[in-house]
């Protein structure tokens, strides 16, 4: 076999009994530093895709390899390339459909991701652990260690319509993401508490029931008539289940209730969608009711222990389309309510509408609505009406023998009065009773979306502007009326594809920029986009149906803002607690880069503008010489409204003598970037410091904009001296005479411009006449900081250079005509970074 250590870039393997591709890259060590650099971006990839999903109801339809990992197509017509651009292009993987044998490269592998054939077949699709790809062996009949390594960049699995992206997070740590490859597909549930709006964890399934104790053939409710002994199932209330994505249709789905054991309640589970009111705080997308009736096997006999296990009630998963989605965290637990006082007696205050009272609340007209009663107090019940002319002047009529009924548009604003009629668990026909219905004054469409809004936080803070199209303006003068009797509210109901629970609403609302009061709606936008023509109230119908945009705006974020997918919810409650309208409004605030506020001065960079050649230009204070202003390494971006003192740079500690030292410090306060002392050995740097850092967008911690690290190599002022000699005014190679004993001098520059004679020392565009008065970038001619000595076969060990009034006075040397002598000049910078610069020169008798 081809012994190939494959990268988890892209590793897709089928549904049973299809064939496709699976693709890798090459394991590439040397370019993980590149690769980490790149997992923002791979986030803000997946946060947008996960938006789309779960809010919008997109789902993938293609996944492909591309150079350095794979491309996702999204059924809206975007499509998103998640890579590496350090990787290699893949590997391509083949899984045979009949026998299920993976194929690289076009070379069998001898592994295997399914058993069996056609409807026998059994998906073994491989997985990642401890950084090998595990295989199924049929022979071992199990899966094995293969000999491939994953490289731990990410990887994708195609299964079942779903599809599973393995990515890293910004610390390294795996996350796991699940999207749909078709619109029905399910990623993920929820159970919800209706009147709360809160997550349930482990709802509990009440099944009320009782045997009937002789026959009531008069009965004619949608049950039917009822014989002795006759199990007897209550209506149960449904649970209410929250969806991902939004999009999937529960309708026909196959839903089970399994226990951990693999046992199957004998129920028959149905979904229907949910058409009330939760909080305003919950979505309302998603959203389905959950109805669970025993199947045929379930009798009065067996009932009680159908759904126990040997000690206790089984704890059931909730099962569609074949995937456990929830944890065993679920009971069904029987009850029986023929032996219960209360059974026997259903009142008005039993009958209720998305679990409110109907003396609190009011129902929609123009739609079909359907009451509920208690299900511990009556088996079975239907509507029938107190006054037939009466339902008739209000345009309703009850769906048959049932607790529903349908009105139209005559009905808006309108009382009426129903007769319940009931049956206990007894089998026995209780006392009819009339319950008033209320009906809203005006129907909406409960739920708008809107265009996606994507903002990129600024320090030159702008405002969000979300195009509600023609949600408001196309409202009838009716509709319009009943909405601005209403305050709307803002909310954000969901961050990165996650609902906000009730309990953490505040919370949620402080990650968003502006808060939610922070909004005003406006009819227009100037040319450049700006908001223009404020609505300023919309508290009218003819101002509501005015509005087009509404503009979140502030001249700052809120402390806790934070990068993010939001969907955020503008909701009309009225005061009995109907919601009439709901605008979605998808929001997905990003921070900019650091090369979206800043660019690097070209001329202090090297080459690749990987390394900043941080010149300490000197000063006549030791500590200031150490300093380097960073500001001329950078310049902020045109318009960018970049602000240094939101920069933070962190220079990172050097090994020394294996012990993590600090061998540079950075201060806000100037933007300094300073040489500590132990970056130096001997009067040399170490090496070149490391350096990233943080850019915090208008100062709030979460806004936060990482600086790629570069490295700083601490430079000398004296680092490009040079000794330049004159004569006439050009500079010529430098001559000395040596006297009979041993002396000579070397004169120090002096004469008008384009005349000049003799030695100069020039660094970074300064110049000095070389003597013991010379001082250049805060070096002085005291304390041995400018040292000579002359070198050279023709020189005696005894020779000496030293500065004199005149220049530089040579002694001990060898009188001698014509022989070469180099003067090596050391200058000690105030920083302590020792440079050496050498002159050639001749020796000539006088």
């Amino acid at each position: 076999m081809n012994k190939k250590f494959l990268s988890a870039i892209l590793f897709g393997a089928l549904m049973v009994s299809s064939t496709g591709t699976f693709v890798s890259c090459k394991d590439y060590d040397d370019d993980i530093d590149e690769i980490n650099k790149e997992l923002t971006d791979l986030k803000s990839k997946l946060s947008d895709l996960e938006s789309k999903v779960n809010a919008g109801g997109a789902y993938v339809t293609k996944i492909e390899s591309v150079d350095g990992g794979f491309k996702v197509s999204v059924s809206d017509g975007t499509s998103y390339n998640l890579t590496v651009a350090s990787a290699a292009a893949g590997s391509k993987v083949v899984i045979d459909d009949k026998t299920g044998e993976i194929s690289i490269d076009d070379k069998a592998t001898g592994w295997f991701a399914t058993t069996g054939e056609g409807e026998e077949a059994v998906d073994m699709t491989p997985y990642v652990k401890d950084g090998y790809w595990y295989l199924y062996d049929k022979t071992e009949k199990e899966f094995v260690k293969s000999e491939y390594k994953a490289a731990g960049n990410a990887y994708a699995v195609v299964a079942n319509g779903i599809c599973t992206l393995n990515i890293p997070d910004a610390d390294g740590k795996m996350q796991t993401i699940q999207l749909p490859t078709t619109s029905a597909a399910i990623t993920g549930v929820q159970f919800i508490d209706v009147t709360s709006g809160a997550v349930e964890t482990d709802p509990e399934y009440a099944l009320n029931y009782g045997v009937a104790t002789k026959d009531n053939a008069e009965w004619d409710g949608p049950k039917g008539a009822i014989t002795k002994d006759q199990l007897l199932v209550g209506t149960i209330e449904p649970l209410t289940l929250q969806v991902y994505p939004s999009s999937a249709d529960l309708s026909n789905a196959d839903i089970k209730l399994v226990g951990s054991d693999g046992t199957v309640a004998p129920v028959k589970v149905t979904a229907t969608p949910f058409e009330g009111v939760i909080t305003k705080a919950a979505s309302a997308n998603g959203l389905w009711n959950l109805n669970i009736r025993p199947d045929e096997t379930v009798t009065d006999k067996t009932i009680a222990d159908a759904f126990k296990a040997e000690t206790d009630n089984y704890a059931y998963a909730l099962q569609i389309n074949g995937n456990i989605l929830t944890g065993y965290a679920s009971e069904v637990t029987p009850t029986d309510q023929a032996s219960s006082a209360d059974a026997t007696s259903l009142t008005a205050d039993d009958v209720k509408y998305n679990t409110e009272e109907l003396s609190s609340d009011k129902v929609p007209f123009g739609k079909t609505v359907t009451l509920e009663f208690d299900g511990a107090k009556a088996y079975d019940a239907y509507l029938t009406p107190k006054s037939a002319s009466a339902l008739e002047l209000a345009g309703v009529t009850i769906d048959g023998k049932t607790m529903s009924f349908t009105s139209t548009e005559k009905a808006a604003g309108k009382t009426v009065e129903f007769t319940v009629n009931f049956v206990n668990f007894k089998g026995e026909t209780g006392t009819a009773f009339d319950i008033t219905v209320n009906f809203e004054g005006a129907t909406v469409d409960p739920e708008a979306p809107v265009a996606a809004v994507k903002y990129t936080a600024t320090d030159g803070v702008k405002p969000i502007i979300i195009d509600l199209g023609t949600t408001f303006t196309s409202l009838s003068a009716q509709t319009a009326t009943a909405l601005a009797a209403v305050t709307p509210t803002w909310n954000v109901i969901s961050i990165d594809g996650k609902a906000v629970a009730t309990a953490d609403q505040s919370t949620a609302n402080g990650k968003f920029a502006f808060t939610m009061d922070q909004v005003k709606y406006y009819s227009d936008l100037n040319a450049d986009g700006t908001p223009k023509t404020e609505v300023t109230s919309i508290n009218t119908a003819d101002n509501l149906k005015k509005v087009k945009y509404a503009v979140f705006a502030h001249s700052d974020y809120q402390v806790t803002a934070a990068p993010g997918a939001y969907v955020l919810n503008m909701t009309f409650v009225d005061t009995n607690k109907n919601e009439l309208k709901k605008v979605v409004a998808p929001v997905t605030i990003s921070v900019p880069t650091f090369t979206d506020l800043f660019t690097k001065v070209t001329s202090v960079w090297n080459a690749d503008k990987t390394v900043l050649n941080a010149l300490l230009v000197g000063s006549s204070d030791a500590t200031v010489a150490k300093q380097y202003v960073m500001t001329n390494a950078f310049k902020s971006v045109e318009n960018s409204g970049a602000d240094w003192d939101n920069l933070t740079l962190t220079p990172k500690q050097m090994s020394i003598s294996g012990t993590p030292t600090e061998v540079a410090t950075y201060a806000k306060v100037g933007s300094i970037l300073a040489m500590a002392d132990a970056l130096l050995k001997d009067g040399a740097v170490r090496g070149n410091v490391t350096v990233d850092g943080t850019y915090l967008v208008k100062g709030k911690k979460d806004l936060k904009v990482e600086v790629p690290a570069f490295a700083v190599n601490f430079m000398s002022p004296f680092n490009d001296a040079v000794l330049n000699f004159y004569k006439g005014g050009k500079v010529v190679d430098l001559n000395v005479a040596i006297a009979s004993d041993g002396t000579g001098t070397i004169a120090k520059v002096d004469g008008a411009a384009g005349k000049e004679a003799g030695l100069q020392l020039v660094a970074s565009s300064e110049k000095v006449a070389v003597s013991n008065a010379m001082e250049l970038f805060g070096v002085k001619n005291t304390d041995d900081k400018f040292t000579f000595v002359v070198k050279g076969e023709g020189v005696p060990a005894g020779a000496k250079a030293k500065l004199s009034d005149g220049g530089i006075a040579l002694t001990g040397m060898t009188y001698a005509p014509n022989y070469l002598a180099t003067l090596e000049m050391t200058v000690t910078a105030l920083n302590g970074i020792k440079t050496t610069i050498t002159l050639p020169m001749t020796i000539n008798k006088p």
